[in-house]
């Protein structure tokens, strides 16, 4: 009887480990502001897949789709006006910001349930500064999908000096001047964990082959 408690107990940690080596798996939703623009995105992550939908503000309507597979950098954009998809070149060029300073607060604060700790990035050549507020949890796609699409916004590049990105997320992010004028911001609007189908990362049937 003792050993078939062991065997169980043993079985139910090696599961835990096992799940907990999967990753984040289900949808999280960011909303994002240039202060003239505001855009809406969904990340839905299933395994070594990631599927970005920008959508048309304050609906569920789709503009684009993003198809990004993590392991070997291959996205498919998808246009659902035109049902058509093409395969995204791969960008060359340096993924993080020069000249910026990182500092590391002592704040921290809940942001949708999660422990959110402070961080500042600022490029005094460029008056900017950016503070985010991170989340640590099963979130290694993150710095992964950053170094394959290779955006040059201040909130992807300045996100890319922090040490230590592993298994970590920003929820809200706010981008000033040195002399804090508000420039834009990133907030996470909901994180839903949650089992995808895996049809979701296909290019959908139907759609053609986008000829360059």
């Amino acid at each position: 009887m003792r050993i078939q408690k062991l065997t169980a107990v043993a079985l139910l940690m090696l599961s835990s480990l096992f799940a907990g080596a999967q990753g984040f798996e289900g949808s999280i939703y960011f909303t994002k502001s240039n202060m003239m623009d505001v855009t809406q995105y969904a990340y839905h992550v299933k395994g070594n897949m990631v599927r970005i939908d920008e959508m048309v503000e304050g609906s569920d309507k789709k503009v684009a789709t993003l198809l990004v597979n993590l392991d070997n950098g291959d996205m498919f954009a998808l246009s659902h006006e035109r049902n058509l998809w093409m395969k995204r070149p791969s960008k060359d060029g340096a993924t993080k910001a020069e000249g910026v300073e990182v500092k590391e607060g002592s704040l921290q604060r809940s942001i949708h349930g999660k422990n959110c700790k402070q961080y500042r990035v600022k490029n005094a050549a460029a008056d900017r500064e950016i503070m985010y507020w991170v989340t640590e949890g099963d979130y290694a796609f993150f710095p992964k999908l950053l170094e394959i699409l290779k955006r040059k916004d201040n909130f992807s590049t300045y996100y890319l000096n922090l040490d230590g990105l592993g298994n970590k997320l920003p929820v809200m992010a706010e981008e000033n001047t040195l002399l804090r004028e508000k420039k834009g911001f990133l907030q996470v609007d909901k994180i839903e964990q949650k089992k995808l189908a895996a049809v979701m990362f296909d290019i959908p049937e139907g759609y053609e082959k986008m000829e360059r």
